[in-house]
């Protein structure tokens, strides 16, 4: 299964619907954007995500071929495999039929004219966008059911207004629904008109005019990075008393929006009014991830013990899980012997590390993150993936309710951290201990640390562990030598 955005998605499949024919830039344009303004170069960029995705060498391609100065050609003929579309996306989605059940039951009431909006909520790679592909899939050819599909967009220099809500009706208008177009343009004639001029409750009226006789699934993606007046848009059809046909998706990452945030602000306000309902995402479970094992592998048994380090490392996050089958295969860690699949190195040999490709996603994230919030979880690396504050705080020399005051607020504002509990010192005071979401985080972010630092932090937690169990150091011996060791100590 390919994951792909809205845009580069809908560039894919107007040369699928086109095959073995020359593609100009400006049909391209016109075809799928007519009234949205989208720079010419930018249809390059998802060009270059098309090839990556499907592993095609531009010098020499076998899927889409770069007419200079001119467009582009899909270069293979097309079979209609249409009939078998939701069951190939229903069998690439594994440990989710709980989730797909409740979106089923909210759509019945939808076609029973129960207004629907639900927040997909889920930390980054959790699988919110293949859960949505899989829905949609599952339902996009049934008789009437109209599905409008736009996705938020980072913005580094502003956020352009309503920019979800554009591509997701200008992508069902530019997919041949006259009847889509004509009840916009009656109900909000300056939103097709690309003059700006519809008001918010012209747009509300608009959807729910398209909504009036047949269910219409409006979904918004990445939502956290909304602008304000999308924001206001989900807030204003989650509120309508009209019965209507609508049911409305958004998802975003919690991680990515802090307490003061207007999305957090106004998912809460819906949720305590009973105005919508969060779909949260959790990890998968062993068991999904065996099954997606043994689909990849094409192998009903597994070798002892793969499925539990693939869920132990990945902690079940179906990004994760993927990357690290990825990595095994990469290192040709698998053979079949007699038709049996197995491993070319005991398990206990295997070191995972943190997979190639995925240290950038995470990295990408780590530099979202303040300086000082950083160097607090730099400093709780030091420890392992579950820590205490009292070696945060020796390790940044400072007092322990410092160290957890500061923890306390970091954990408000993202979810890489959570507190685990609170220990009893050997003077009986307490100290909270923390848990990295995932291990791999930890593991960025203890690698990635200048050795010099690392090694003093090392040196500093030793030496707190010698004064805290003076006397009774025995007790802790083998933790103050791995200290003292990774802090480059010689010890005895």
């Amino acid at each position: 299964m390919l994951n792909l955005t809205p845009r580069p998605f809908a560039v894919l499949r107007y040369l699928v619907e086109n095959p073995q024919r020359l593609i100009t830039h400006d049909e391209l344009l016109e075809a799928l954007w007519p009234e949205t303004y989208v720079q010419p170069q930018v249809l390059r960029t998802y060009i270059l995500e098309l090839r990556k995705l499907l592993g095609d060498d531009p010098g020499c391609p076998r899927y889409i071929q770069t007419v200079p100065k001119r467009g582009y050609r899909l270069l293979t003929s097309v079979s209609d495999v249409a009939g078998s579309a939701a069951q190939s996306h229903s069998s690439a989605l594994v440990g989710r039929e709980t989730e797909l059940e409740f979106l089923f039951e909210h759509l019945k009431r939808t076609k029973k004219a129960e207004r629907s909006t639900l927040f997909i909520t889920g930390e980054p790679g959790i699988g919110k966008t293949a859960l949505l592909d899989t829905f949609c899939s599952q339902h996009c050819h049934e008789e009437g059911l109209r599905i409008a599909r736009g996705q938020s967009l980072e913005g580094f220099g502003g956020k352009e207004a309503f920019y979800p809500v554009r591509e997701a009706l200008n992508d069902l208008t530019s997919a041949g629904d006259g009847k889509a177009r004509t009840l916009l343009a009656a109900a909000a004639p300056g939103w097709l008109n690309g003059n700006g001029s519809s008001s918010l409750c012209e747009l509300c009226e608009a959807l729910e005019s398209l909504a009036a006789n047949h269910p219409l699934v409006l979904i918004f993606e990445d939502i956290h990075w909304a602008d304000t007046s999308t924001l206001d848009l989900i807030s204003a059809l989650a509120r309508r008393r009209s019965r209507t046909k609508l049911m409305l998706l958004a998802s975003y990452r919690p991680s990515d929006i802090d307490t003061e945030h207007p999305l957090r602000m106004l998912e809460q306000d819906l949720l305590t009014n009973s105005r919508s309902e969060e779909l949260r995402l959790g990890p998968l479970n062993k068991q999904a991830v065996s099954e997606y094992l043994r689909r990849e592998l094409h192998s009903e048994k597994l070798p002892s013990g793969l499925s539990s380090l693939i869920h132990q490392h990945s902690a079940g996050n179906p990004l994760f899980m993927t990357a690290v089958l990825d990595h095994l295969r990469a290192q040709n860690m698998f053979r079949m012997d007699d038709g049996q699949l197995n491993l070319r190195v005991p398990l206990s040999e295997i070191e995972l590390g943190v997979p190639e490709g995925l240290a950038g996603i995470i990295e990408f994230q780590l530099e979202k993150l303040t300086d000082e919030d950083r160097r607090l979880l730099e400093a709780g690396s030091i420890a392992g993936t579950i820590f205490p504050a009292w070696s945060a705080a020796a390790a940044l020399e400072c007092t322990i309710d410092e160290v957890e005051e500061a923890y306390a607020r970091l954990v408000r504002r993202v979810r890489l951290l959570t507190i685990a509990g609170h220990d009893e010192l050997p003077d009986g005071t307490q100290s909270a201990f923390y848990v990295f979401s995932h291990a791999l985080y930890r593991e960025v972010l203890y690698t990635r640390m200048p050795a010099a630092r690392r090694a003093q932090w090392h040196r500093r937690v030793a030496e707190r562990l010698r004064i805290m169990f003076a006397g009774h150091e025995s007790n802790v011996a083998h933790e103050i030598a791995a200290h003292a060791e990774a802090g480059g100590l010689v010890t005895r």
